[in-house]
């Protein structure tokens, strides 16, 4: 029994009927321990089998941070395969090793970011020990809040919506009706004009009613089911795209002072998307780019377009202005948040989520100088 050998065989055949009766029950103690063992080792299998069919991470650690046993899931979470000492956790993240080392029994620390190659994880860990084998372990469950973090924020910035749904249709429309009017009054023209500046005119006319009209079918979908709607793709050409957009913002305050950049890797890129739902993110993340380069003496913009290695598109907006605080940086997606005095704080959750329904990304790099923020579709 102190080696574990229940293979022993103890002969039941003897001329001495007690060693006889004892070996007998030797043997029968030898065959219960033999299905002990057996039924041991099925239930292993059966908790090992449905520690892998668990979403959440579990991960179990000795005093000395050894790991006896972690699941796939907790594998992919923290982004490491071959996992046998919390050690490990350091070439990851050195908070998500110091939570690993400190947590204590049950202890939950909340909303801890884990970054690798550039993707953002939230995980919430929470700490069990135990007692085996006169061992002391912890039991680590890891668990992804990401999609939590995401619905929070989607219903923040639902009701945000809602309420300025019926203030910005009451200004949208009678822009879009004026439009229409002047589009009438300029084709043809009652009096001769010179020509460039009635072309010039039809043109940003034409872009104010096709902007008016858009926005409010954009808002109209808000107001109707509190979500953004489905994408309508389409083919889009983004060199033209991102000129409209220009022609569109020339007015606003401070755009002359600004040095605009377009680039795009051929004249003809073009991407599936809504082009409505695009435009909404392009505008509002110029708008924010030339508020960033306000107080900067030698402002510049730039746009570019390209593809990249998978296939996929890339849409940059750079400005040089001052940059955005790592503090700052970690809240910029959140809704309501806003450095502005009269801002909405709404603009990039909204875009965060539109990409996200074009299956892309937006993110966001910044030091003083240079800000970049690329969209991925």
């Amino acid at each position: 029994m102190e080696n574990e050998d229940s293979m022993l065989h103890f002969p039941e055949k003897t001329r001495h009927k007690a060693n006889a009766e004892m070996n007998k029950s030797l043997n029968r103690v030898n065959k219960l321990i033999q299905e002990v063992k057996i039924r041991n080792r099925e239930q292993e299998q059966y908790y090992s089998l449905m520690l892998e069919q668990v979403a959440t991470g579990i991960v179990v650690v000795n005093e000395n941070g050894n790991v006896m046993q972690a699941n796939s899931a907790a594998k992919n979470l923290l982004n490491y395969q071959s996992f046998n000492h919390i050690e490990q956790l350091k070439r990851i993240d050195t908070n998500l090793f110091n939570t690993f080392y400190r947590l204590k029994n049950g202890e939950t620390h909340q909303f801890l970011k884990l970054t690798y190659k550039n993707n953002i994880t939230h995980l919430s860990l929470r700490a069990t020990s135990f007692l085996s084998h006169g061992d002391n372990l912890r039991i680590i469950s890891v668990h992804d809040i990401s999609n939590e973090l995401d619905a929070k924020e989607l219903e923040s910035w639902q009701k945000l919506i809602r309420v300025l749904s019926h203030e910005i249709m009451n200004s949208i429309t009678p822009i879009t009706s004026l439009s229409e009017t002047l589009l009438n009054y300029f084709i043809p023209p009652e009096k001769p004009l010179d020509k460039k500046t009635v072309a010039n005119t039809v043109k940003g006319l034409e872009v104010i009613n096709e902007r008016g009209t858009g926005l409010i079918r954009f808002v109209e979908s808000y107001r109707k089911l509190t979500r953004l709607s489905k994408p309508v793709l389409k083919h889009v050409n983004l060199r033209n795209l991102i000129e409209h957009l220009m022609l569109l913002l020339e007015n606003e305050a401070d755009f002359q002072r600004i040095q605009f950049n377009v680039e795009t890797e051929t004249p003809d890129i073009c991407i599936k998307a809504d082009e409505a739902q695009l435009s909404q993110v392009l505008i509002n993340l110029i708008k924010n780019a030339m508020y960033a380069v306000k107080d900067i003496t030698e402002p510049r913009i730039s746009v570019r377009a390209h593809y990249t290695q998978n296939g996929r598109c890339e849409i940059q907006v750079i400005d040089n202005g001052s940059g955005i605080p790592p503090e700052i940086m970690e809240q910029i997606f959140i809704p309501f948040f806003t450095t502005k005095e009269n801002g909405s704080g709404i603009g990039l959750s909204l875009s965060r989520q539109i990409m996200k329904n074009h299956g892309g990304s937006i993110e966001a790099v910044s030091s003083p100088g240079s800000t970049v923020f690329t969209l991925t579709i």
